[in-house]
């Protein structure tokens, strides 16, 4: 791969455990039970380091799972990375969030803790099961009471693509920090009850959304969301970038959500893993999709999200099948 690959901060995404004590329908596991021990947890750091050492990186760790709360040494690696000087945020559904585990995650000083929510609480509930919502606001209050910043994931889909601006007002009530939302991601061919958004459901929901921003922390910060409004500061996909995800069992991927794997992080120097992974060289050197060579935003937005054209049409490789240009 070119030397160009990485810049500035990396971002890894690291799923310590694979446990949950939710089951949401729209999750991408299909196995609950991996987890990385301490010591390949702290082995797993080491050559992360390395790598970024390697390469002059500075690096943001969000630990998620799986619930990374689960963990019974979530705390000793969080610290670990801080002590380090590495940025550190945590992506966690809330329901495990106490007042001590609120209290210690403050003492961290994260970047944010991500909690989801997928809308208030009949449709969540109905999403991520029952008493799931409460106990997710519950925790963001506790967070909140300790000077935490605190970002609500919306995952979009057919059953909630109504409910952002009910749960934009809650959300705002409770003090969040951030609203941002993303659409979910099925292939197609499981696709069979219609989870997934229209391309027309979507173009509503980011209208709306950027009504919201006025006054909520609703904030459109992800694929094709800058339409109708500019094209400053769009998002483009960063997987084969500076974007990497690290699984419970070692294997390395470019982005959670599209099916191809790099390798596993104790196979060697992780800087050689990815030099030699041609689904990263791929990524990175994929040129704007022939779609989308007339429209002004393609240089920035990059033909949208790779993961919704790899679900809805088969492949990575065209535009985003959800976009209205």
């Amino acid at each position: 791969m070119p030397d160009t690959v990485f810049t500035g901060r990396h971002i890894l995404q690291w799923h310590i455990t694979h446990r949950c004590n939710l089951r949401c329908r729209h999750c991408y596991q299909d196995n609950y039970s991996c987890e990385m021990s301490r010591e390949k947890l702290f082995s797993s750091l080491e050559r992360y380091e390395r790598f970024l050492q390697a390469e002059s990186l500075s690096a943001q760790i969000n630990l998620t799972g799986g619930e990374p709360l689960l963990h019974p040494d979530f705390f000793l690696l969080a610290e670990e990375i801080r002590r380090h000087g590495h940025r550190l945020a945590v992506l966690t559904n809330g329901t495990m969030v106490d007042a001590e585990t609120a209290w210690h995650l403050a003492l961290l000083k994260p970047e944010f803790v991500q909690i989801s929510l997928d809308g208030t609480e009949p449709v969540h509930d109905r999403i991520r099961g029952e008493g799931s919502f409460r106990r997710a606001l519950e925790g963001i209050d506790r967070l909140k009471r300790c000077r935490v910043p605190v970002q609500v994931s919306f995952t979009a889909q057919r059953l909630n693509r109504r409910s952002l601006p009910a749960l934009a007002l809650v959300c705002r009530a409770h003090g969040v920090d951030k609203l941002w939302f993303d659409r979910v991601v099925i292939p197609a061919e499981e696709d069979r009850d219609e989870r997934s958004l229209t391309g027309e459901d979507f173009r509503r929901l980011v209208r709306t959304a950027h009504l919201l921003e006025r006054f909520t922390p609703v904030k459109c910060v992800r694929a094709l969301q800058f339409r109708d409004v500019s094209y400053s500061g769009c998002y483009h996909c960063d997987a084969g970038g500076n974007l990497l995800i690290l699984l419970a069992d070692g294997t390395l991927m470019p982005c959670r959500r599209l099916p191809y794997t790099i390798g596993n992080i104790f196979d060697g120097e992780l800087e050689e893993t990815l030099a030699a992974s041609e689904i990263m060289r791929a990524l990175h050197d994929a040129p704007v999709p022939e779609a989308c060579s007339a429209c002004p935003a393609a240089a920035r937005c990059r033909g949208g999200a790779k993961c919704i054209a790899c679900a809805k049409t088969g492949t990575w490789q065209g535009r985003d099948p959800d976009c209205w240009q």
